[in-house]
C-alpha cells in the first residue's frame, strides 16, 4: 500500500549491518510478531513516530536515513510548496 509513497528504505540494511534478528528488533520495539517489522522493511506499512523513533534508536541511525526515499520526497514537495508562497508573498 505505501510501497509507491516511501519506495525503499533503509530499515533492513540498518539491521543486517547492526547483525539483528528481526524478533531481537521486534522485541526490543515492543512489537507482538515480526511480520509487523517485516511490513516496514519492505515499505507496506510505515511505523508510527513513536516506532519510527525507536528504531532510530535501535540502529543509532536518524530516521531521515531509514527511510530516506520518503525523506527527499517530502523535502522536495514542502521546498516547492515554500517557493510557492513566497511568490505570492512578493506579489
Amino acid at each position: 500500500m505505501f510501497r509507491t509513497m516511501t519506495g525503499n528504505n533503509s530499515l533492513w540494511v540498518a539491521r543486517n549491518r547492526m547483525g539483528f534478528s528481526q524478533i531481537r528488533v521486534a522485541r526490543a520495539l515492543g512489537l507482538k510478531r515480526t511480520s509487523v517489522l517485516s511490513r516496514y522493511e519492505h515499505g507496506t506499512r510505515l511505523p508510527s513516530l513513536e516506532n519510527a523513533l525507536k528504531l532510530e534508536i535501535v540502529y543509532r541511525t536518524p530516521v531521515a536515513y531509514l527511510f530516506d526515499n520518503l525523506y527527499v520526497d517530502l523535502k522536495q514537495k514542502i521546498r516547492s510548496k515554500e517557493e510557492r508562497i513566497q511568490c505570492k508573498e512578493k506579489k
